[in-house]
């Protein structure tokens, strides 16, 4: 079976770090598994051959726009946020696990490639819908010429692919138990640093956390970041750039954690 880990990088280098930081999580927790980004024109050549030095395998894709205009102008990610798709068009491969650019691996995920398609984990705010930050897919160009004809006339609850793809695969939720994935394979930055922060949590944490998603905040756009998972982003994150991992930096981003541990103690007491 060919399979790859496969992530988007569009809207110009600005989710660049955040590929940067995912490939070297997968790769820090011995996956042999290849890696795919799929970039559009407006990714310089500078952030392509950085990637490719580090292992990616770079393929370049039209944008898909977003035919939701207002939500697109409301969030500048969400202009090209569609092209994510392009991943069905993967005929070369068998199965593709589709990872946002803003994740990190905490452990060894391969035992994905063994779910069917399309498996995801449920979303933090509607648990009988998916969250598509994290799916397990087959590509099929069939499949992707379905999506494109149904685009324009599918409503999007929240405005970007998560809502089209649920209302794509509605029966999601009906399916077959090995469809939906624990909720450790897509868990939200700020519940992974309460459950850090919980003393009776913190096990069971350390022992199903598998993939961190940072839907709140973008570690490297918003400074200080203080919706949690800081250390566990910029460790993977040095990873592809040693040189910048000074230890008043770890202290720092150590620190962030710290107040949002410090908030959870307060809290539960």
């Amino acid at each position: 079976m060919k399979t790859a880990y496969t992530t988007t990088l569009c809207n110009g280098d600005g989710y660049l770090p955040g590929v940067e930081a995912l490939g070297k999580s997968l790769e820090a927790h011995g996956t042999k598994v290849p890696r795919i980004v799929l970039v559009t024109a407006d990714v310089g050549a500078d952030s392509r051959t950085r990637l490719t030095e580090q292992g990616w395998e770079v393929r370049e894709v039209e944008p898909l726009e977003n035919p939701n205009p207002d939500t697109a102008q409301l969030f500048e990610r969400f202009r090209n946020v569609y092209t994510k798709l392009r991943a069905w068009e993967l005929v070369d491969l068998d199965k593709v696990v589709l990872l946002d650019a803003d994740m990190i691996t905490l452990q060894n995920i391969d035992e994905l490639f063994e779910r069917p398609s399309i498996s995801a984990a449920p979303d933090f705010f509607l648990p009988d819908r998916f969250n598509s930050g994290l799916m397990v897919i087959e590509p099929s160009a069939e499949a992707f010429e379905r999506m494109l004809d149904a685009l324009w006339d599918t409503p999007s609850y929240d405005g970007g692919d998560q809502g089209f793809l649920n209302v794509f695969h509605s029966d999601w939720y009906a399916m077959d138990v090995s469809h939906r994935l624990p909720a450790g394979y897509n868990l939200q930055n700020f519940i992974f640093q309460f459950l850090h922060g919980h003393p009776s949590l913190k096990e069971t944490l350390l022992r199903e956390a598998r993939v961190i998603h940072y839907s709140v905040q973008k570690p490297w756009l918003t400074k200080p970041a203080l919706t949690g998972g800081s250390e566990a982003w910029w460790t993977a994150y040095f990873g592809a750039h040693p040189e910048k991992a000074s230890e008043w930096r770890r202290r720092w981003h150590a620190m962030e954690d710290w107040t949002f541990d410090h908030a959870v103690a307060a809290i539960i007491k």
